[in-house]
């Protein structure tokens, strides 16, 4: 029963995520095809959608089945602007010895 059940589901996945005009695999989170332009039938997004809703849903149950955080983490907002703005004066800094350089030499 469960090799009929897989049978089904990669017959479906390729029905539904192949592109009708030129048959190559079309791309996950779009709605066109990546290779000659035509446009997913609704039926392709609404398979695309459950697809992606049912692997958040494991994802999400994978997670708390094992202890894992699955949200990114960031740096603090505060401390990436302190390395953009040292980045920046840094740069500054550079170009404005070269035009002192390049001025004294002529």
């Amino acid at each position: 029963m469960q090799e009929l059940l897989m049978l089904a589901a990669s017959y479906l996945r390729g029905l539904f995520m192949n592109c009708r005009r030129c048959g190559k695999p079309l791309p996950n989170n779009s709605v066109a095809c990546k290779f000659c332009g035509m446009l997913m039938g609704q039926d392709q997004l609404n398979f695309q959608r459950r697809m992606q809703e049912n692997e958040e849903k494991r994802i999400q149950l994978l997670s708390e089945k094992y202890g894992v955080d699955t949200t990114p983490e960031y740096r603090n907002k505060k401390e990436n602007k302190l390395l953009g703005a040292i980045f920046i004066g840094i740069i500054l800094l550079i170009l404005i010895i070269i035009t002192i350089i390049v001025n004294v030499m002529n």
